[in-house]
């Protein structure tokens, strides 16, 4: 049975270096590609990428987003033609793992190429500032009371988000409504304009609304609380062992070889203290966690299987 409390629980094997790395990679043109919708946090991903390659690298990097199916759009480009030799890469999150579940056809992690897991980022609930919603004590005691009443906006129908929702309802005992974007930028715009009562996405995505006030967070899916957000509960100090961390990292198309593949992980590897992309993470309350190509194939396998028996144990 799927234990509550482990989806995507990150393992933090941290290796980090201090300056960017002298190697083989990155080409002099790259195109780093994600299936999110321009504002949303892969967009945010690959943009911070692309700008910190072309400060410190001799590199024309371009940002692309290929829209669509949950990720089916960007994963099928990548199956069948991205050349495989350094020169497209692909931003990836859980997405990668839940749509192909879902929709058999769809390439998975397998067809591709795993280079190397970046981040670990912690899955938030926040509101418009003026919802009725104080807490995240008063949300869960409406939703019991008035079920499939609220709206919680996700970034996409194959999102991490979408399973946190499902453990939260089947651990608080509530019911609610889900309404999925084509990325974490548009659910916001969507509850910018009240038309949502909620969303679930990464402090990152809704940073500049948390900061001015558009925002309130209201808990965090992980053990511990954020820094910088010391006074916003944890969902599990209530009693609900709900813990989720989005992983972020890179793909290659299939084919890509050995080599190329760990030189593009030994110079991701090497620049968490690079500027901006060292700013873009700290800011964001994401916490380094890099695998090379081995362990994030040994990483995805584990939690492929997580994500599975879970969506199994829904029906």
């Amino acid at each position: 049975m799927f234990k509550r409390g482990l989806l995507l629980v990150a393992l933090l094997s941290l290796a980090t270096a201090t300056s960017a790395t002298a190697n083989d990679w990155p080409p002099a043109e790259v195109e780093v590609m994600t299936h999110s919708s321009p504002g949303g946090g892969g967009d945010r991903f690959i943009r911070n990428l692309v700008q910190t390659l072309e400060m410190n690298f001799d590199v024309d990097a371009v940002a692309n987003n290929r829209v669509g199916g949950s990720g089916a759009v960007a994963a099928t480009y990548m199956v069948t033609q991205a050349p495989a030799d350094g020169s497209v890469i692909q931003a990836v999150t859980p997405t990668q793992l839940i749509t192909p579940i879902r929709a058999p056809g769809v390439p998975t992690y397998r067809d591709i190429t795993p280079i190397a897991r970046i981040f670990v980022d912690p899955s938030t609930l926040y509101v418009h500032r003026d919802s009725p919603f104080d807490t995240i004590e008063e949300f869960i005691d409406y939703a019991r009371e008035n079920p499939g009443e609220l709206t919680i906006g996700i970034g996409s129908a194959g999102s991490l988000e979408g399973l946190v929702i499902a453990e939260m309802q089947e651990a608080a005992d509530i019911q609610v409504r889900i309404v999925p974007h084509e990325g974490g930028g548009d659910a916001n715009v969507e509850l910018l304009g009240q038309h949502l009562d909620s969303v679930i996405g990464e402090v990152g995505d809704a940073r500049t609304q948390l900061d001015n006030g558009d925002f309130r967070l209201l808990t965090v899916f992980q053990d511990d609380r954020l820094e910088g957000y010391p006074d916003v509960p944890t969902f599990k100090e209530l009693g609900y062992d709900v813990v989720a961390n989005k992983f972020r990292g890179v793909f290659g198309p299939p084919g890509m070889d050995r080599a190329t593949a760990e030189s593009i992980a030994e110079t991701l590897s090497g620049m968490y203290d690079v500027e901006p992309w060292a700013s873009y993470w700290r800011d964001s309350n994401m916490a380094p966690a890099f695998l090379g190509p081995d362990e994030f194939a040994a990483f995805l396998d584990r939690s492929n299987g997580n994500i599975q028996a879970f969506l199994e144990s829904l029906q």
